[in-house]
């Protein structure tokens, strides 16, 4: 229990370019009543006999759907299965166009993914990509900072969407693994050929679809040279991006992981070795130039002309409109690199991961026996044992200590400078967004880490007593940024694991001390670092002195009785039972009325098993292990206060 599942590499979802901006369309059309909904005038349009509507629609329907409003009614609507077959139209701007806002739609939610594969968008998206399947190769211009021609384009955007739908939902996962379209993608990470931007996005779809797809596991090692050779690649953040992301999918399919570990291994470490920190310091004194893009210069063009390009002239237009200024350049350039240290956490992580826990069937609570005592829950000697045993097979945890992965990724885990962070707040939020998910991946994959390697090998208990209060002066100090809190206290708990057999370092810990993470518990809403905190709680519980014992216990006692979430119940009681492993404190036991909460509790987790067994899934055989040993705990309880002479009575 305890183990963080295993993460999947997610991806930072750009919105693609060469789309008009559809809000002023719409605000006009309602503002001259031509329709009391813009999904129908969408509607229409994408069903209109010409190219040029369709493209409006479809230009409108990229931008509009960023409004929960509008996103509302579009899942109302037919919209999306009638845009669907556009995705196969006879005009090459029309499918641009219905590839682009289709990945601008499917950057929103899983949801959203799931409702577009309802809609049947994968048949259509599946017959564009084969289309690609011949000796088909991109123009790049290198006038225009690498812009790619439409036609390749629009496979760009088109792998972008599959690479969505694939993550979000396994019914796409299962329609491309019946596709025969893996070589073909494959062929694409050729990156002399197809382009950087081609083969690091193909590159980051096949991650996705090589995670755990035994389909995929029978093909892709016919290509283990071209994946490797792409270890070995070199050049600027974007041949960084390229490489991690092989070395990922290389980490994915065992039959080729085993024949390349050490040179997988070497390119995390390379990913890892540069230092993010003097590339944004060096970016924000460039950040605010972007501000004087918002000025919005009016461009006096000849109508008539337009009337008469081509479509090819219209796109080249669009594209030239849309040039990245140097400075967006470098953002892009600087945004590679932390996605690609943030994926090679990732893999790291999974590679780290020993396998999920293996749980007995549910015991019949109702038949215990009196017998059972407080040792059927002992666990705490166990926990230790297994804290300074190494889990990872030899050669693994050898390259984690000779690469000195965690120190890298605590180095990757510890927040930027304030005014960096500052400017990219004002100026970036996406970048800032990235720097954010880079911590936190980074965070994540040493809680795995700390669950895996002794002690001993994470630098012994003094090294990790530091990392734990730092931790702590970030989470107090730092942003409330919800997946970094989650992180970052399920961190701290990994860490506070090591320390069971270490009570000596806590001995400057003062009530005062303590009532901030009692504050932490009680200000949070997320159910999932609250249960971090009051398992941290219950660690500590082991580890200080009686009067500080006493409120910890009473604290988690009272909050597990208001808490509605059974997991973070769940996590409270089990730590809180390991408190009791190695004194009885009877005389808390009494004072606190422990029998009676603890009763109430363990009627409250036996209703909610009941009730919440679809939604809790994998952590159902966990929370009835707990369920289990509170049952035991009562009865020992009662036996222990039979026998107990409070103070006041002797």
């Amino acid at each position: 229990m305890g183990k963080a599942r295993k993460p999947k590499v997610h991806k930072n979802k750009l919105n693609p370019t060469g789309l008009v901006d559809g809000n002023a369309l719409i605000d006009q059309e309602l503002s001259n009543g031509k329709s009391d909904s813009p999904i129908h005038a969408i509607a229409e349009q994408l069903q209109s006999s010409s190219a040029e509507e369709k493209i409006c629609g479809l230009q409108t329907l990229a931008t509009i759907c960023q409004n929960d409003v509008n996103l509302t009614a579009l899942v109302e609507s037919d919209v999306v299965r009638i845009a669907a077959s556009l995705l196969v139209d006879p005009d090459q701007s029309v499918r641009h166009a219905t590839a682009g806002a289709f990945r601008n739609l499917s950057v929103l939610s899983v949801e959203i993914c799931e409702y577009m594969v309802d809609q049947d968008v994968l048949t259509p998206l599946l017959a564009l990509l084969n289309k690609y399947n011949g000796e088909w190769k991109p123009t790049i211009d290198r006038n225009m900072h690498d812009q790619l021609d439409e036609k390749s384009d629009t496979f760009l955007q088109a792998v972008n969407l599959l690479w969505n739908l694939c993550e979000s939902t396994t019914l796409a996962l299962d329609t491309f693994n019946q596709s025969q379209l893996l070589e073909s993608l494959v062929k694409c990470l050729d990156w002399q050929i197809y382009g950087k931007e081609i083969a690091v996005t193909v590159a980051q779809c096949l991650l996705v679809i090589s995670e755990d797809n035994t389909a995929c596991w029978r093909i892709l090692p016919n290509f283990g040279n071209e994946l490797s050779s792409l270890l070995t690649l070199d050049g600027d953040n974007s041949c960084v991006l390229l490489r991690t992301v092989a070395a990922g999918i290389i980490a994915n399919v065992p039959a080729i992981g085993s024949i390349y570990f050490s040179q997988l291994f070497a390119t995390l470490s390379k990913t890892l070795d540069v230092n993010h920190r003097p590339v944004l310091g060096s970016l924000t004194s460039s950040l605010p130039l972007l501000n004087q893009k918002d000025v919005v210069h009016l461009e006096v063009t000849d109508d008539s002309h337009m009337d008469h390009e081509s479509a090819e002239q219209a796109f080249q237009r669009r594209r030239r409109a849309d040039m990245p200024s140097e400075v967006e350049l470098e953002i892009r350039n600087v945004g590679w690199l932390l996605q690609a240290q943030r994926i090679a956490a990732e893999i790291l992580t999974n590679i780290c991961s020993t396998g999920e826990e293996e749980w007995h069937d549910e015991m019949d609570d109702d038949n215990l026996s009196d017998a059972e005592s407080v040792h059927d829950y002992e666990t705490t000697e166990q926990n230790d044992s297994l804290q300074n045993t190494d889990k990872l097979p030899t050669e693994i945890l050898e390259a984690i200590k000779s690469y000195g992965f965690v120190e890298k990724l605590w180095q990757k885990a510890q927040p930027i400078a304030e005014n960096v962070r500052q400017i990219l707040v004002e100026n970036d939020k996406n970048l800032f967004k990235r720097v954010n998910n880079l911590r936190a991946s980074s965070m994540l994959c040493l809680h795995n880490l700390c669950n895996n390697i002794s002690t001993e090998d994470l630098g012994g208990a003094e090294a990790i007593y530091q990392v734990w209060l730092e931790l702590g002066q970030q989470v107090f100090q730092g942003e409330k940024n919800p997946r970094l809190l989650e992180a970052s206290t399920s961190l701290m708990r990994a860490t506070l694991e090591h320390l069971r057999k270490n009570p000596e370092l806590f001995r400057q810990m003062t009530e005062t001390d303590l009532q901030l993470m009692l504050t932490g518990v009680t200000d949070c809403h997320d159910p999932e670092i609250r249960a971090n905190w009051l398992r941290m709680l219950g660690l500590l519980g082991c580890l200080l002195s009686e009067p500080l014992i006493k409120l910890i216990i009473n604290f988690v006692l009272t909050t597990c009785l208001k808490e509605q979430d059974l997991w973070t119940i769940s996590e409270a009681m089990d730590s809180m039972m390991d408190i009791f492993s190695e004194n009885d404190w009877n005389q808390i036991v009494h004072d606190l009325d422990m029998v009676t909460k603890c009763k109430e509790l363990d009627r409250r987790m036996k209703i909610k098993l009941k009730q919440n067994k679809r939604e809790l899934n994998e952590r159902y055989p966990a929370v009835c292990t707990v369920r289990t040993n509170l049952c035991r705990f009562c009865k020992y309880l009662e036996t222990e206060m039979k026998k107990f002479r409070p103070s006041a009575e002797v």
